[in-house]
C-alpha cells in the first residue's frame, strides 16, 4: 500500500493533540518559519525542546511567538478561571516568557515575542505552509497584540504583581 501525497490545502487529520507528537517533530525539522501562539504550552515545549533548539539553530529560519500579556489582569483572572491549571497560569506563562527569552538570548530568535491581552479561542503551531490547531470551547473578539522584545519579558513579569 503506497501513501497518498497530502493536498496542498484544506484539513489534513483531525485527531487529539496527543496523536500529533511525532509529527510536531517531522514538522519543526523540516520548517524554515514557525508561529506559535498558545496560552503556555509548558508540556509542548518540553516534549519538542531538542527540535526546537536545533529550529532556531539552523541558518535562515524565522520563529514568532505569541503569548498571553501577564499585565492584563482581566486575561490572566480569565484564563485561571476556565482552565485546569487555573491557578499556575501566570507561573506558566511566566515560564514560557523565560524559555522564549532565554532562546532569544542563545540563538538570536524570536526577535520579538507578541503579548495578546485578549482571551483565547484557540492556540496553533505554524510551520511554513502547515499548522496545527487546538481549538478552546470559548469565544472572543479580534486578538490584538503587543511586541515585546524577548529580554524585556522579565519586567513584563515583574509588573504583572499577583
Amino acid at each position: 500500500m503506497t501513501a497518498s501525497p497530502e493536498p496542498p490545502f484544506g484539513i489534513v487529520r483531525v485527531a487529539p493533540f496527543a496523536g500529533f507528537v511525532h509529527r510536531f517533530e517531522d514538522l519543526i525539522g523540516s520548517a524554515t518559519t514557525m508561529a506559535l501562539y498558545f496560552i503556555h504550552s509548558r508540556r509542548w515545549r518540553e516534549n519538542h525542546d531538542a527540535a526546537i533548539k536545533a529550529f532556531v539553530g539552523r541558518a535562515n529560519t524565522t520563529l514568532e511567538v505569541f503569548l498571553p500579556d501577564l499585565e492584563s489582569h482581566e486575561l490572566m483572572f480569565s484564563l485561571g478561571k476556565h482552565f485546569e491549571d487555573g491557578p499556575l497560569i501566570p507561573a506558566l506563562v511566566a515560564d514560557a516568557y523565560r524559555y522564549f527569552a532565554r532562546l532569544a538570548r542563545d540563538f538570536g530568535k524570536p526577535a520579538h515575542v507578541w503579548l495578546f491581552g485578549r482571551y483565547p479561542t484557540y492556540s496553533f503551531y505554524r510551520f511554513d505552509e502547515r499548522a496545527v490547531m487546538a481549538l478552546y470551547s470559548n469565544s472572543s473578539a479580534k486578538k490584538e497584540c503587543r511586541k515585546r522584545a524577548p529580554l524585556d519579558l522579565e519586567a513584563v513579569i515583574g509588573n504583572a504583581a499577583p
